[in-house]
């Protein structure tokens, strides 16, 4: 096989394990970078004629609705369109959550990551996001999310998922490269969607400061283009927001932001995930991760086996970006 044959059956490969199949353009976006290949941009034109041409991926890939699946998984085809359907109901009960949202200070942006970010949700899936807070004010904009969603009745909570959002990422707007590199989590940082329209400079910060995304996929760039899915805030709500930060912009926040780090960092620690195996939490004051039991434990040795098992060695090497073990 070519380069470009090799990448496109890795990129549908990888993909077939969330039984999410690909446009041609979706393929071209996320193509999957492996070490031993030259640095190469290739156009959409290129990826198209190798699909429509190309006899061994045809033999390997099918298409369906223009969608492009491994061969005899066609019936992800209409499971992608079935989640896409779950996924607009979705977003259009959270934009009334996401407006309110805008009332917690200190929040620089919120991006939504995860199944909703791909279009590709479950019934009974939850609303994972990134946070981006003020430097200096994580634990602050940490416990007032906790507080407003738990308020709101949209905080996950145990079994409770459906349609909850899941506040398991929190990052300074000084300090928006994430260091945990790894294919699965630049696979997930593409597919990122900003909420907000008005803070369009802060994503495209965080794209610049985690280039390191295109260690990983040929043809990763930052983008200009805002998410259809954004919002404005609302305005009254964001105007109480900057009267609060005015409010704890002295000592008085300084002294809560020790408190909220000195109850909640004990807490977490003492908590049993802590040191899980499959999943890593971390706790500093730039960035406060919690993935005690995180998909990356599967799906990097899953995608290792499967190309192995296709003979595409290149790829099959991934590691996992430092979870516990």
């Amino acid at each position: 096989m070519t380069p470009l044959e090799k990448t496109i059956l890795a990129t549908v490969s990888y993909y077939d394990i969330f039984d999410y199949p690909l446009t041609g353009f979706e393929i071209r976006r996320y193509l999957i970078f492996a070490k031993d290949f030259c640095r190469e941009d290739f156009k959409a034109g290129d990826v198209f004629a190798a699909l429509a041409e190309s006899e061994i991926l045809q033999s390997r890939i099918g298409n369906k609705f223009g969608f492009y699946h491994l061969r005899d998984r066609e019936e992800i085809v209409e499971k992608r369109l079935w989640r896409k359907k779950l996924a607009d109901r979705k977003w259009k009960k959270l934009k009334r959550v996401f407006r309110i949202l805008s009332l917690v200070p200190y929040v620089r942006g919120i991006f939504v990551s995860g199944s909703l970010a791909m279009e590709n949700s479950k019934d009974e899936s939850d609303v994972d996001i990134i946070v981006v807070a003020k430097r200096g004010r994580i634990w602050t904009v940490r416990t007032l999310m906790t507080l407003l969603t738990f308020l709101l009745g949209v905080r996950r909570h145990g079994e409770k998922t459906r349609d909850r959002i899941c506040l398991n990422h929190y990052i300074t707007d000084e300090s928006l490269r994430i260091p945990f590199e790894s294919l699965y989590n630049a696979e997930s940082y593409a597919h990122l969607l900003n909420v907000y329209l008005e803070d369009g400079k802060t994503f495209r910060r965080f794209q610049g400061e985690n280039s390191w995304l295109g260690d990983y996929i040929f043809n990763y760039q930052v983008t200009e283009l805002h998410s259809t899915r954004a919002v404005r805030k609302n305005k009254i709500l964001a105007g109480l927001a900057r009267i609060f930060e005015r409010v704890l912009g002295g000592v008085l926040g300084g002294k809560l932001e020790k408190i909220f780090s000195n109850i909640e960092g004990g807490r977490i620690r003492k908590d049993a995930l802590f040191q899980k195996s499959g999943g890593r939490i971390t706790i500093d004051d730039t960035q406060l991760e919690f993935h005690p039991d995180s998909h990356e434990h599967f799906v990097i040795p899953e995608f290792n086996r499967r190309m192995k098992e296709a003979g595409l060695t290149e790829f099959s090497e991934q590691k996992d970006s430092g979870l516990n073990r």
